[in-house]
């Protein structure tokens, strides 16, 4: 009977756990091509302005040492945790993105102010908000699954959070993370078996909104329209997109070869955060940004398969939530860089050079590890429980 147990308990695990381990692989082959290009993509920008040319590197090595801790960390921590301390974070998320807007604590980049200086570092705070708030919404529909509590008592609250969040990050502005955040809560309720009506009541006021966003400024208008005429009248705000296809195309099938790009000096601009997908093509060729997709693609397979196993409701719709935000951020960022939408000012998780969102992909993803090993051990328990009133 012992060996039995043992030898089905191992069988289980096995069968079960394809899902930790491929996500655990692809996550941590994703980081270091992140590591890798923006090594090769930023010396140009990095001698430019701090007259060094691994200042971007360095930075970006320390990041990926934190964040690759805390991967390893929350894989461990029970994800149900979150559920706790979800008005937390979410309150943290909403403070932090109120500071941003304070003009002392946040430098002005561009047109925007995105980041928050702390000492020796900044952080975005709409990366933290992204993740904090999937968990607040997840928390608060887990508790109306249980409670069988009036669908409003628990609808209402949650939008109000999301109307803040977004609010807050449209005033930076940030019009592709309020993208991605929308389309990410828009998952979530479908995930979580919200009745279709109030699915489709968000939906279509969250495209009236962002359409009515779209058009309030000059240079995002400029931006559509010169994305659909790609005449010569609008090369100076295509400009950006055309380098960018520009380096794809010079990298041919297998590329120029690592550090041999000429777009990243200077040509292309963001080349090491926005449009890092481009320099990855110029310098590995197709089958560089075939593998790339190939990744991304395969998180998309198994993190669905792991929402799809996990039983319990809260974890169910976080790992979806989690799997759709990181893999419809990415397929967005790449489709800006082949040119297929308009300009959103979105990074290509785990790889764009970037602590604040490196580290919470990291931690996303390992989060999503978390419930995947949640599921295999409840799976191997149930499996040991049948096979011993078989054996009765």
């Amino acid at each position: 009977m012992a060996e039995e147990e043992l030898k089905f308990q191992k069988y289980s695990i096995l069968k079960i756990n394809i899902e930790y381990y491929f996500l655990f692989i692809i996550t941590f082959i994703l980081s270091i091509i992140g590591i890798i290009m923006v090594s090769s993509s930023s010396i140009a920008v990095g001698e430019r302005y701090f007259n060094d040319p691994y200042w971007f590197i360095r930075r970006q090595a320390i990041w990926w040492v934190v964040s690759f801790i805390m991967f390893l960390l929350f894989s461990k921590l029970n994800y149900k945790f979150y559920s706790k301390i979800s008005i937390f974070l979410i309150l943290v998320s909403i403070g932090l993105l109120a500071a941003v807007l304070i003009p002392g604590l946040s430098p002005l980049v561009g047109n925007s102010r995105r980041w928050l200086d702390l000492f020796f570092f900044s952080v975005q705070p709409s990366e933290i908000a992204k993740l904090g708030l999937i968990i607040f919404i997840s928390d608060s529909l887990n508790r109306r699954y249980k409670d069988k509590k009036i669908f409003k008592n628990i609808f209402w609250p949650s939008f109000v959070v999301l109307l803040i969040v977004t609010l807050l990050i449209f005033l930076e502005p940030d019009f592709g993370t309020v993208i991605v955040i929308w389309v990410v809560v828009f998952a979530l309720f479908f995930i979580g078996n919200v009745r279709y009506p109030h699915i489709l009541g968000l939906g279509s006021m969250g495209v009236l909104v962002l359409i009515a966003y779209m058009f309030m400024e000059e240079y995002r208008r400029e931006r559509i329209f010169a994305f659909l005429n790609r005449s010569s009248e609008a090369a100076g705000v295509n400009f950006q997109v055309n380098q960018s296809l520009i380096a794809l195309g010079s990298g041919n099938i297998i590329g120029l070869g690592i550090g041999n790009s000429i777009q990243k000096y200077s040509y292309l601009p963001e080349a090491h955060t926005d449009f890092i997908f481009a320099i990855l093509g110029e310098e590995f060729g197709m089958v560089g940004t075939v593998i790339t997709i190939s990744l991304f693609l395969l998180l998309a397979f198994f993190g669905i398969r792991v929402c799809l196993k996990t039983q319990d409701y809260f974890g169910r719709t976080f790992a979806g939530s989690i799997t759709c935000l990181i893999v419809f951020q990415a397929f967005i960022n790449i489709a800006v860089v082949i040119g297929l939408i308009p300009v959103t000012g979105l990074t290509l998780p785990f790889i764009s050079s970037g602590g604040s969102s490196l580290f919470i992909c990291m931690s996303s993803a390992g989060i999503l590890l978390n419930i995947s090993r949640q599921n295999i051990t409840i799976a191997t328990k149930i499996g040991v429980e049948e096979d011993e009133i078989k054996e009765v």
